[in-house]
């Protein structure tokens, strides 16, 4: 890539001030300034006191000594306080964008991560009611996070991690229970912590009219590889109702858990979520993988016992006091069944680990990553991504939510009211640590000032100018050196110079784990395509070489659009209806 050219070329210089490549971090950036070039490293001002130099006269220094081809950088020159700035050849980069055009190139290039297989764990939920928004925005992450590191060449694995073992389930189908048992007239004392929400109401009223054949029916729906624990007790809730309580609340927990996650597949597939693998929480007891990381931690001395309860030395790793792992009454503690879990990652084959958690999860990132260091699990295999709160705005004023009485909004209350493509585009326009304000007024805003309908209008004009050139009989040819040569105005070069930055954009993305770059890219090249289209009209009218130039670097824009709006999981739409 060309940065790997400018780095190996500074790198040369740097040597003689006795600074070496494991010395330094070489960042190149985009200048702010469009004025300013193609590319800036603020290397001068980074090394200037390290080297006792004043960084502007240091930056002149090095921009004098750096030698480059004068078919790929232009020129090299210093700006404000020390800036090193180049300039990449126009030649270079017209064959800069055939690269990204070439579907042998560039993206193929940058596929550089071996097929090393990669596990990513971004939603954690209780099946316990609808998901709600908290999920959506892990899902909207999550899943570009895996198209990106698919992108760049590894084996990615989503997970969804299904917690459908503890007190909660039981809860669960104790209230289902107890709703049935209301709507036949009966007195029943509901459960104290019970789940109250309608969805629970309207299930037991479904169950009234179930029989045993119904139930059948619905659970057949679970029958593929990752749910075939899923499935429903036999009889119907007839029969459920008259076994002793125990057995009958684990009857109608069965039945609500495979509702539940019936709801939850449906809502991920809207939202275009895909999972490899459902991998619930009740396997790892059932398959005693919870004595096993426990035995495992034994024999690395990792544990002790105390007061009837047993210990993981998380203290010895750097958190702030030792942790639980079996409780003195014998039960386990989701920290043991968490680290099971994640020990069985490793165990399954996968070189690198990453969790999206919520961002009251900072406290255990220290103690799980201390757990896997004990299992003799090489230092950072578990990378833990932390999404920070959503605040919804309408009217510029914050939406009151609660999960009080199950009145809490849930993700299809969200796709429904602004759309799964909507919603995705904005969680993403921050970074996942970052607070964001999903301003609902925006979200449902149909012109240009929504950021991702500005993005597929700028798709849909290139698709329309396209056709509009078919009726006239314009043939426009794949993109070539020859005809991009004629490109001629400075909004038809800023845009190729963005266009190039694809390959860097998505590397970058992946690495750094910010999916948000995506998105900040995306509206930097609508904005430069609507400049471009506004600035150079009528182009079917020009010359031919001149229209052929202007095409082909619409057809470039189109591709890279389509590209970004995929890596998103977002529709790229042929046609539009404008709205003002």
């Amino acid at each position: 890539m060309l940065e790997d050219l400018l780095r190996k070329g500074l790198l040369t210089v740097l040597e003689k001030y006795g600074v070496f490549e494991e010395d330094v971090q070489i960042e190149l950036e985009k200048p702010r300034d469009r004025s300013h070039g193609d590319l800036s490293t603020n290397l001068a001002l980074m090394l200037g006191k390290r080297l006792g130099r004043k960084p502007r006269e240091l930056a002149g220094e090095i921009a004098a000594d750096v030698s480059f081809p004068r078919d790929v950088i232009e020129s090299v020159e210093i700006a404000g306080p020390g800036f090193i700035n180049f300039r990449i050849a126009r030649q270079h980069q017209i064959d800069l964008l055939l690269d990204v055009w070439n579907p042998e190139g560039a993206l193929q290039d940058i596929r550089t991560a071996g097929h090393k297989r990669i596990n990513v764990e971004f939603i954690s939920a209780n099946p316990t009611g609808p998901l709600n928004v908290v999920s959506a925005r892990a899902g909207a992450f999550g899943m570009t996070m895996v198209r990106l590191l698919e992108a760049v060449g590894y084996d990615a694995h989503a997970e969804y991690y299904v917690n459908d073992a503890g007190r909660q389930v039981t809860l669960l189908g104790q209230s289902l229970r107890a709703h049935y048992l209301q709507l036949l007239g009966e007195e029943v004392v509901f459960p104290e912590e019970g789940y109250k929400g309608q969805y629970l109401e309207i299930m037991a009223a479904e169950l009234l009219h179930q029989d045993e054949a119904a139930i059948r029916a619905a659970s057949a729906a679970f029958n593929d590889e990752s749910f075939q624990r899923v499935a429903a007790p036999p009889g119907c809730a007839n029969d459920w109702r008259r076994l002793p309580d125990d057995e009958s609340a684990r009857c109608f927990s069965k039945y609500a858990l495979m509702k539940i996650l019936g709801w939850q597949r449906e809502t991920c597939r809207r939202f275009g979520l895909r999972f490899d693998t459902w991998y619930f929480e009740s396997e790892l007891h059932e398959t005693k993988r919870l004595d096993r990381a426990l035995e495992r931690l034994r024999k690395q001395d990792a544990v002790y016992e105390e007061d009837g309860a047993v210990w993981f030395k998380s203290s010895t790793h750097d958190d702030e006091k030792d942790r639980v792992l079996v409780r003195a009454d014998g039960r386990p503690t989701y920290f043991l069944a968490d680290i099971a879990y994640h020990y069985h990652k490793f165990q399954r084959g996968f070189e690198h680990a990453i969790d999206y958690w919520g961002p009251d999860h900072h406290g255990y990132i220290q103690r799980m990553q201390g757990a896997m260091a004990a299992l003799d699990i090489e230092p950072g295999w578990l990378e833990v991504q932390i999404l920070q709160h959503v605040n919804f705005l309408e009217g510029g004023q914050p939406i009151k939510m609660s999960k009080r009485a199950g009145s809490f909004v849930t993700m299809d209350a969200l796709i429904d009211e602004v759309g799964a493509d909507v919603t995705k585009y904005i969680f993403l326009t921050r970074k996942p640590n970052s607070h964001l304000d999903f301003d609902l007024d925006l979200a449902k805003d149909q012109t240009e000032k929504n950021p991702v309908l500005k993005v597929k209008y700028a798709h849909a004009r290139i698709c329309s100018l396209l056709n509009e050139a078919a009726s006239r009989g314009v043939i426009v040819g794949e993109p070539s050196p020859a005809m991009l040569a004629h490109l001629e105005h400075e909004a038809e070069w800023a845009l190729v110079g963005e266009l190039i930055r694809l390959p860097r954009i998505i590397v970058s993305a992946a690495w750094a784990r910010e999916p948000h770059r995506l998105t900040g890219y995306a509206d930097d090249i609508a904005a430069l395509y609507n400049e471009f289209y506004t600035k150079c009209r009528r182009i079917l009218d020009q010359p031919e070489e001149r229209r052929q130039s202007q095409l082909q670097l619409s057809l470039v824009t189109r591709r890279v659009i389509k590209v970004l709006l995929d890596l998103i999981g977002i529709d790229a739409p042929e046609k539009m209806e404008k709205r003002d």
